[in-house]
């Protein structure tokens, strides 16, 4: 188990330096009075000028001279044309090792599902219920503004401002809502694809361990 702990630490280590390597990026520039800056963006007042793009090593990786391209569409960009670090082969050969390494048995991934689901209902059970009484109270608020209108009476500012405060929360825990929904399924959806991988992974490894005993006996039987 230790050795196994050993191992996870090493992959997790060294995708953690790949993933740094290539996402890390400073700029580089020049202000009006020549002087060099160095940050994680470029100021406005200077994007429409030449700058360069550094890596967390300090190596210029690219050199910007035409800034009529937005930042955010040259990075992707920039991330699409640049060659990885490995070949997807090898990424995929350490995806799945670690998996392995992680999971004992495909229970062990139902119940690392189970579990990650179970906190995320408790997250969902609050929203929830944040959400029904927000409508509870819109329903208050309402009746209370309709009985007064019914009398005569005007719907004083300080209510409306109270009405439409609860109708924000009650948007902002509709998209909790839904943004909870989507990570469910983004969570059902990895765990599934892991589950599939590994037991792709253990077949194939159980079918070349048999592989010399099914030799053997045939050649005892010659």
């Amino acid at each position: 188990m230790e050795h196994k702990l050993q191992w996870i630490v090493v992959i997790v280590v060294g995708i953690f330096l790949l993933a740094s390597s290539v996402s890390a990026e400073t700029y580089r520039w020049k202000d009006k009075d020549g002087k060099t800056h160095y940050g994680a963006v470029v100021p406005a007042e200077y994007a429409d000028q030449p700058y360069d793009v550094l890596n967390n090593a300090g190596m210029v990786i690219d050199r910007i001279e035409d800034t009529r391209e937005p930042i955010e569409v040259r990075a992707e960009r920039i991330v699409k044309e640049r060659k990885p670090l490995i070949s997807d082969e090898e990424r995929q050969r350490q995806s799945d090792r670690l998996l392995v390494i992680q999971y004992n048995s495909e229970e062990a991934i139902l119940k690392a599902l189970e579990l990650e689901l179970a906190q995320l209902g408790y997250d969902s059970k609050i929203i929830h219920q944040s959400f029904d009484s927000t409508k509870v109270a819109i329903m208050d608020q309402v009746r209370v503004a309709a009985d007064q209108q019914r009398s005569g009476k005007p719907i004083i500012t300080k209510q409306q401002k109270e009405i439409d405060k609860l109708y924000r929360r009650l948007d902002r825990d509709q998209k909790r809502i839904t943004s909870l929904d989507s990570r469910e399924a983004r969570i059902r959806g990895r765990f599934q694809s892991d589950l599939d991988r590994y037991i792709k992974l253990t077949t194939k490894e159980q079918a070349s361990e048999q592989e010399p005993d099914n030799d053997s006996g045939q050649m005892d039987q010659g």
